[in-house]
């Protein structure tokens, strides 16, 4: 089941790519990877780290410096915040 924050994720990333009129497989080619990585993202099915969202946002010719920060503050409301803990100082 998806929580709020990965669903607005999976959202703004299915129209981003529409924003750029790219179909699934336009992406994928566009980033080096098969039909069904684009498709497994955007039904949630696989997660993405910070290298392949940047890839993803080249990938549908937007700046990653510019979408990131835009996601992050979005679905920075979207998830609940965490109680910090007692463990070593880092740093």
């Amino acid at each position: 089941m998806f929580t709020p924050g990965f669903a607005e994720l999976v959202r703004a990333l299915v129209v981003m790519r529409k924003a750029a009129g790219l179909s699934q497989r336009e992406l994928a080619e566009a980033v080096g990877r098969e039909q069904n990585y684009v498709a497994r993202i955007e039904t949630g099915q696989r997660r993405l780290d910070l290298v392949e969202l940047i890839k993803f946002c080249r990938g549908c010719g937007r700046q990653p410096e510019v979408e990131i920060p835009d996601l992050v503050r979005r679905i920075a409301d979207l998830v609940p915040p965490t109680k910090p803990t007692r463990g070593r100082k880092h740093g």
